[in-house]
This record gives structure tokens, C-alpha cells and sequence, in this order.
């Protein structure tokens, strides 16, 4: 993090006293900097300075109160849900994912919404999607020459993509297929300007980040359209032909009134947003992580081998535990709300940090180290690891969040064997909304079955 002086992180109210929960006396152009370059090591240094409930201000959001207990983040997602605005929290991304995404909604529009796609993103319907993930993974893999190096962020990337499209948005045709794969990066490398400044969000006499921006979501929007249109004329001619992607359930309205045009590409382009980025990150990080922990990479070794998913999913959980990919949720308080001896107004800005929750020192011992140890054989709390949220909001991608490392770690892991590029471990940086290794997860592929041999081998 930027040097700054000490003096101007001493608390801009008292503890327990009126007003707001203590935090840093910057000024809100400074704190924004910093949020903004180092979001991870701000929130810890505040952390640290202030405890887990402490006031920031972020031009774009205001003032914004994060809080990491485990009791204050039950309260918030399921206890106190009620007094919580989610949707009015995520309005800087509402021009992305459009009013009928399920981050938009609250209620029984929400319910309504998540009960539609519950389906498909859970159960059989996951596990018809390994196959399609394995074939996906195995291609990406023959793209890695032995002795070459690697960022596997940028791998996991066309993974990930790949995935969404084809398996759990089952479109084949090669074309559009072609088409979403320049797309679909280009969409989600949002510039951070348009998220936090309104204001950007015009033309500047036919230039500028909105421009490009709404050039490439029309182009999205063609396609997905396009191929709505095809899939609902294909359902009417043979109803008994749908599929296990997310798309043939939406269409098919098996458990409500069949959702509409938009309302379908609302909900394609958020599990697009939400989950690609989200997915590739956590993959980098994990390769990343456990490459240098001695003993953790025979571990998860083994666990492949002989199929143990407790261990591997142990290894998964505990690389999202220690290099979260966001920091924070939001919430809005819409009525007045009491915790900690503070009374907040309504209207309060939360950033629900379930990120500094699993790197706190008062939960986790060591909590920059990485160990398997902490989820296997036992657990913790549950309360004191929350990787996809809680309450009705929880992440509904989870099961297949999981089972999509899972099977992408498990299919790397019985073709190569990697080793680190260099022994130093990659810094955190922010790109977007996601915290990233500063290098990408570089690797070298010390091994390949599916690369065939080089000339001078043979």
C-alpha cells in the first residue's frame, strides 16, 4: 500500500462514542485511491487499526461501514435480512446485468427469480456439465508445451468462458461460439470509471469507455438473442428436447410462467459476470497457493488419485479462505438498525466483508498461511467461513462453482505437473472487481501426457 502518514489513520470519531464506527481520517479522494489500487491491504491495515467494524468514505458509494464479525454478518444476510436492501447495493452494475438479474431484485421477484434458476445450477444438471468441462480442460491443457511458461489466470480464463457458453448456456453453434470467446473478456474488463462515476456513463462525442462499452453489449445481446429465438422455436417443435443447460430450463418454464426475452438474457449475462471472472480467479489462486505450501500440492495429489473429494474440496475452500477473490458484499439498511452500541440510520451503506471475516487473526491462526489442515479432518465454524455468502442471497452457483474447480484441479492434475516460475509469491492486485495474482499465476509445465513429443524426442 501507498506510505501514508499514520497520523491520518487514527480514528475520525471515538470509539463508542456518537456517530459512526471509528475508521481512517483520509480524505475520501485518498481512501478511494487506496481502495481502489490495494483494496485488500487497506481493508486489512483498517482491520488491524480499527477492528472488525470500522467507516470508511469511497467517492461513488459515500460512507460505507464494513463489518467482519460473525454474528454482525449473520445478522445482516439472514437474521436481519428483512432490513436490508441487496438489489440497492448493486445498482453501480444494474447497466450490465439488466433490472430482471437476480442481483436486482429483493422479495418475491427475488424468490421468483431464484427459484427458476435453482435447477439447472444444482444437482444432475452439474454433474451432466464434468464431461463437456473435461473436454474443455484437456483441449486448454495441449496448448501447454513442456518446459513453456504459463499464466494460468489467462488459461482459466478461456476455461471458464468456455464452460458458461457451451456447457451451462448450451450453445454450439460455432460461429456465435467463436464470436462470445473475443466478446465476453472484452465485456467484463470493465473500466472501473463507469462503475463508480455515473457521470462517465455518456458519450463524449462518439468516444470514451461508454462507447466501447455499449458497442460490445449490443453485439452480446445479438447473439444471446439470437440464439433465444432459435431455442424457443426448436422447444415448440420438440418439446421433449430440452436440455440440462441453464438456457433450455429458462425457456422450458418447468416450475413457473416461461421467462421472457429479457428476462432470460438478464439472467445469462449475470451468471456471466458473476461467475466467469469469479471462477477463473479462484483457480489461479488456488495453483498459485498451493504450489508453494510444502506438502499441500501430495496432498492434493493423492486426494486426485484416489478420488477423495473431502480432501480436495478442503484444498479448494482453504484457497478461497486465504486469497479471496472480491473482499465484500453491500447491503443498505432501510430502516434503522442497532449493533455494536452504534444506532445506524437507514439509508447506511454496509460492505458485508466476508473477505477480511477469513483473513481476521482473532478467527483464523495464521490467517496469511495456507493449510489444508484448517478444513480437514475438521472444519471450522461455519459461521467463520461464509465463501458464497448467506441467507436467501447466497451465491446460487456454488454447487457448481465447486464441482468446476474440482473437475478442472482433478484433469490438470492427472495430465501435468507444474512447478512455480519464481519462488516469491505473487502480490494481490485488484483488476475490476476482482483481486488478482499480480502475475497471473505463472507457471512453468514441468511435465505434459497431452503434449505429443518435440521433434528432437521422438
Amino acid at each position: 500500500m501507498t506510505a501514508v502518514p499514520a497520523r491520518w489513520f487514527r480514528s475520525a470519531v471515538r470509539p463508542g462514542g456518537p456517530g459512526l464506527p471509528p475508521g481512517p481520517r483520509l480524505p475520501a479522494l485518498l481512501q478511494t485511491v487506496l481502495w481502489a489500487a490495494a483494496p485488500a491491504r487497506f481493508g486489512k491495515v483498517c482491520l488491524r487499526r480499527y477492528g472488525p467494524l470500522f467507516t470508511t468514505r469511497i467517492l461513488g458509494f459515500g460512507t460505507v461501514v464494513y463489518i467482519s464479525t460473525p454474528e454482525g454478518i449473520r445478522r445482516i444476510l439472514r437474521d436481519d435480512a428483512g432490513n436490508f436492501d441487496a438489489a440497492a447495493a448493486n445498482e453501480s452494475i444494474r447497466f450490465v446485468v439488466g433490472e430482471h438479474s437476480l442481483l436486482m431484485s429483493d422479495g418475491a421477484a427475488h424468490t421468483d427469480r431464484r427459484r427458476a434458476l435453482m435447477r439447472p445450477l444444482h444437482g444432475e444438471n452439474v454433474a451432466a456439465y464434468v464431461e463437456v468441462m473435461v473436454s474443455i480442460v484437456e483441449q486448454e491443457v495441449r496448448r501447454w508445451p513442456e518446459g513453456s511458461t504459463v499464466r494460468l489466470l489467462d488459461c482459466f480464463q478461456r476455461v471458464t468462458i468456455e464452460v458458461m457458453i457451451r456447457a451451462v448456456f448450451g450453445i454450439t453453434d460455432s460461429a456465435r461460439l467463436d464470436r462470445l470467446r473475443v466478446l465476453v473478456p472484452r465485456l467484463l474488463d470493465l473500466n472501473p470509471l463507469i462503475i463508480l462515476l455515473p457521470a462517465m456513463r455518456r458519450s463524449f462525442g462518439g468516444f470514451g469507455p461508454w462507447v466501447a462499452f455499449q458497442r460490445i453489449l449490443r453485439e452480446v445481446d445479438e447473439i444471446i438473442f439470437a440464439e433465444i429465438r432459435e431455442r424457443r422455436a426448436a422447444l415448440a417443435a420438440n418439446p421433449g428436447g430440452r436440455g440440462p443447460d441453464v438456457l433450455s430450463h429458462l425457456l422450458a418454464g418447468q416450475d413457473r410462467v416461461p421467462a421472457t426475452d429479457r428476462e432470460v438474457r438478464d439472467h445469462l449475462v449475470t451468471l456471466l459476470a458473476v461467475g466467469q471472472e469469479t471462477a477463473a480467479t479462484q483457480l489461479a489462486w488456488f495453483f498459485e497457493r498451493v504450489l508453494r505450501t510444502p506438502g499441500a500440492l501430495a496432498q492434493v495429489r493423492d486426494a486426485v488419485r484416489d478420488e477423495d473429494w473431502k480432501v480436495l474440496d478442503a484444498a479448494i475452500h482453504e484457497s478461497i479462505r486465504v486469497r479471496p477473490t472480491t473482499l465484500d458484499i453491500g447491503r443498505i439498511a432501510v430502516g434503522p438498525w442497532e449493533s455494536d452500541g452504534y444506532v445506524f440510520p437507514a439509508g447506511t451503506m454496509f460492505a458485508v466483508s466476508l473477505g477480511l471475516l477469513h483473513l481476521s487473526e482473532d478467527l483464523h491462526e495464521d490467517p496469511e498461511t495456507y493449510s489444508i489442515e484448517r478444513f480437514h479432518p475438521t472444519e471450522p465454524p461455519s459461521a467463520h467461513f461464509l465463501p458464497f455468502g448467506g441467507g436467501n442471497h447466497r451465491c446460487l452457483g456454488a454447487s457448481l462453482a465447486i464441482v468446476e474447480m474440482r473437475t478442472v484441479i482433478s484433469t490438470i492434475l492427472r495430465h501435468v505437473r507444474l512447478g512455480v516460475r519464481r519462488p516469491a509469491p505473487e502480490r494481490v492486485v485488484p483488476k475490476g472487481p476482482m483481486l488478482v495474482p499480480r502475475r497471473g499465476a505463472e507457471v512453468v509445465v514441468v511435465h505434459n501426457r497431452l503434449t505429443a513429443p518435440s521433434p528432437e524426442r521422438r
